[in-house]
């Protein structure tokens, strides 16, 4: 209910109370018989009664409508909120899929980086090696060629 028919309720409320009070008051203080004040008494009564009646009725009706306009909120919250769940579950599988497609592609590249270092570091021991059997070969040749030339001074 909010808050402007709360106030009208209210308003209603006080209206029908103080009528009541005034009614009251006004028979008990008019110069009437008995059976006339009864009378009087019985008919505001029974006006009395119905008004509450209405009211009650009044009250029926809108707390029905309230339920049913909530009822109403509640599906459709209730609709946007799996919406936005099953929403929220295709980011989380599309961000999780990114994320795999990211780290194979980075398994890839680590892999053929790997391979081209080993490669390289296969090169490298191969001309390093080709060197060291070259520079054997020189020295060996030095060594003869000093050895010849000691053996012929």
């Amino acid at each position: 209910m909010s808050t402007v028919e709360s106030k009208r309720s209210g308003m209603l409320m006080g209206t029908v109370v103080a009528g009541l009070a005034g009614a009251a008051i006004a028979l008990l203080t008019a110069p009437k018989t008995g059976r006339e004040l009864r009378s009087d008494l019985k008919d505001r009564f029974q006006t009395l009664q119905s008004k509450g009646a209405d009211l009650v009725d009044s009250c029926k009706t809108k707390a029905a409508e309230t339920i049913q306009i909530v009822k109403e909120h509640s599906s459709t919250i209730a609709d946007k909120a799996q919406d936005m769940s099953g929403k929220l579950a295709d980011q989380a599988q599309n961000a999780a899929d990114k994320a795999k497609d990211m780290t194979e592609r980075a398994a890839d590249k680590a892999h053929e980086l790997t391979s081209k270092a080993s490669d390289k570091a296969h090169e490298m021991a191969n001309k390093a090696e080709s060197s060291a059997n070259d520079a054997v070969d020189r020295a060996s040749s030095n060594v003869n060629r000093m050895a010849e030339q000691a053996a012929r001074s």
